[in-house]
């Protein structure tokens, strides 16, 4: 299958080329260090879902915490569960921020697809949700960097991916048509709905599958 119309490939990038949960571990643990506290692998067990489940509930509505409140509130919470003493929730998650723009891992095979995907001259580009502080950095650091021409991220448009204006605010920056670009992300609700929303081509990529699997296609599919 060769796309010889396909000028431009979107990525997602937490869980589809960051390692957001490698990242998310690196900042943990830089903001343990920094308030001189003991970090313990099974931490990350307990913050992980605790900080998905509030920023999900902010997505559908069913937030009891306000949205600007999450931040600090998941600390106080997760602190609370790890009988950890230590109330200072707003140098905690300035310290927790800090370490997450900082991070800078990349999921495995990354940097090989997107460097090989810009060697047959596409346009390679990052779509995120988040905020700018903490997505810009993570890619603008990596090695990816040199490979990617723009970074689109939610904070800056006013709106979160599946809302196809995040698409089409790159489209229109990029001047191209949605036929002439490609969405991968791991998000069937966010990356996928969004672009398709956006009239754009999507490739799903399952994270839960071997990241073999992922490469064999990419390569097979942009192989002239």
């Amino acid at each position: 299958m060769k796309l010889c119309n396909i000028k431009a490939i979107f990525f997602d990038a937490d869980d589809t080329i960051v390692d957001h949960k490698q990242c998310e571990k690196e900042a943990l643990e830089y903001l343990f260090d920094n308030i001189q506290k003991e970090y313990k692998a099974q931490y990350q067990d307990i913050f992980r879902p605790l900080d998905r489940n509030l920023w999900d509930s902010v997505e559908k509505n069913s937030n009891r915490v306000p949205k600007e409140d999450i931040p600090e509130y998941r600390f106080k919470k997760f602190f609370k569960e790890i009988n950890l003493e230590y109330t200072n929730y707003k140098k905690a998650n300035k310290l927790f921020q800090k370490g997450l723009a900082n991070a800078v891992a990349l999921t495995e095979n990354a940097c090989d697809i997107i460097k090989y995907l810009y060697e047959k001259k596409y346009i390679i580009c990052v779509v995120t949700n988040g905020l700018v502080k903490l997505q810009r950095p993570r890619i603008k650091n990596s090695q990816i960097s040199k490979f990617i021409s723009e970074i689109i991220v939610s904070e800056e448009v006013g709106v979160n991916k599946p809302n196809p204006q995040i698409f089409n605010v790159l489209l229109n920056k990029l001047n191209l048509q949605p036929s002439q670009v490609i969405m991968i992300g791991d998000s069937l609700e966010k990356d996928i709905k969004g672009a398709e929303n956006a009239n754009i081509k999507t490739i799903w990529y399952n994270p839960n599958k071997k990241v073999c699997a992922f490469v064999v296609h990419i390569l097979l599919l942009f192989e002239y």
